[in-house]
Parts: C-alpha cells; sequence; structure tokens
C-alpha cells in the first residue's frame, strides 16, 4: 500500500467568510419570521465565532 501524506487545504481569504455570514443573514431576514431570525441569527454568530476562535488559535501557535 502506498502512503499518502496529509496536506493541510489553502484556507479561504478572510473576505470570504465575511461574505458568506452576510449571505447567510440576508436569507434569514428575508425568509425568515422572527424566531427564526432570532434563533438563526444567534446559531450563525456563535458558529463563525468558534470558527474565528479556532483558525486565530492555531495561526499563533
Amino acid at each position: 500500500m502506498s502512503e499518502t501524506s496529509h496536506t493541510e487545504s489553502a484556507s479561504l481569504p478572510s473576505f470570504a467568510y465575511i461574505a458568506a455570514f452576510v449571505i447567510l443573514f440576508i436569507i434569514l431576514a428575508v425568509f425568515g419570521d422572527l424566531f427564526t431570525f432570532i434563533l438563526g441569527t444567534i446559531g450563525l454568530i456563535v458558529t463563525f465565532a468558534a470558527f474565528y476562535s479556532d483558525k486565530s488559535h492555531d495561526d499563533h501557535h
């Protein structure tokens, strides 16, 4: 069997993550009712904040 080395994929630039956040936020605002908008916004913020803290933690170490 041949061994393959693990290569890290290139990460997207920060404007791509900001654009994804804004697009998902707009979709929530347009198509969701108030309850869905509130819960979706909280989930969206928590998801992107967790990803940012994981990414920034890996960059510093």
